[in-house]
């Protein structure tokens, strides 16, 4: 895609002051996500109601402006030249959520999963303590169907609200495409995520704040802590040894000896190497440069083709 010019630039800041819409101009992309890299985004449009959602886009629509949509910023890896788009970002109350009553919570799609989760299990239901573990936003964690330990969100799941084709939609999970780290809003990225029903039991609050401890603990002992990432870069393959137990993607990285390289200000983790670190400084080229030495070398010399779990946000690299 083209560079913003400063004509289309300079038209939708009129635009959007003379819609009363809430933006930010010239935002270092870095501050907003887990692994500390990106570059300098020219306008971030921060909508609050669903109405300044479809008012947003329609001025997007209208200046032919192509735009993306940033959520927490967890799982991504962001362009150094972010410039030939616009970005939207949700705010207001798409940071909040609702208890339902008899374990039903509306959950909005930019409310911060580790607290949101933990304190809805703090209130006495259990199975979503897993989420507790998972940075990010609920919004991201839905698009990709978060999970770990065992648990999936979309395990949870009434009803997801989406904006698609300007029409607010709400879909039970047997209408939507979904499987393991996937669903259909990753491959098509038509949608908007706006808010979640979920459904828990009750639980006894004991053993929920066991489960919460426990969940806790073991994410800090086996991945990389106070370090800059986007958390697993690669989905476990699906492969499984002799004796029917799951060979993780860590351990391929592991085995052809690409644990602790580094290129740049990017490092394979000397601690779990199924995660790129930021050691500071790093340039999302750097980390482009580990991943694709990570996939070739791991194919030539296993014949396993990793994927990758985090998501690039513009041009890479």
């Amino acid at each position: 895609m083209a560079i913003l010019s400063e004509i289309q630039i300079r038209e939708l800041k009129n635009s959007l002051e003379n819609s009363g819409l809430p933006y930010r101009e010239n935002q270092d992309l870095s501050v907003h996500c887990s692994f500390k890299i990106g570059g300098i985004s020219p306008i971030m449009v921060e909508p609050e109601t669903q109405e300044q959602i479809l008012e947003t886009l329609s001025l997007f629509e209208k200046l032919d402006l192509p735009w993306k949509i940033l959520g927490g910023g967890t799982n991504i890896l962001i362009s150094d030249h972010p410039n030939d788009f616009v970005i939207l970002k949700l705010s207001g109350g798409f940071k909040e959520y609702k208890d339902l009553g008899e374990g039903i919570f509306q959950v909005g799609a930019a409310t911060n999963t580790t607290p949101v989760f933990r304190q809805i299990s703090q209130k006495g239901y259990t199975g979503a303590e897993f989420l507790s573990t998972i940075p990010g936003w609920t919004g991201g964690a839905v698009i990709q169907n978060a999970g770990c330990y065992g648990g999936e969100l979309f395990d949870l799941i009434q009803e997801v609200e989406f904006l698609r084709n300007g029409e607010v939609l709400k879909r039970k999970p047997s209408e939507i495409e979904h499987g393991y780290r996937f669903t259909e809003f990753l491959k098509r990225k038509d949608s908007i995520i706006l808010s979640i029903r979920i459904g828990l039991k009750p639980g006894n609050l004991e053993e929920i704040e066991t489960s919460l401890k426990e969940k806790r603990d073991k994410r800090n002992s086996s991945q990389p802590q106070n370090k800059k990432s986007a958390g697993s870069m690669f989905k476990n393959p699906k492969v499984f040894d002799e004796q029917g137990k799951e060979i993780k993607a860590w351990q391929f990285i592991d085995k052809v000896g690409l644990r602790g390289l580094q290129i740049g200000g990017a490092q394979i983790s000397p601690e779990h190497c199924n995660f790129i670190v930021n050691t500071g400084g790093a340039k999302a080229s750097d980390v482009y440069g580990l991943v694709n030495t990570v996939q070739e070398k791991v194919e030539k010399e296993t014949g396993v083709i990793l994927q990758r779990e985090v998501e690039y946000f513009g041009s890479i690299p």
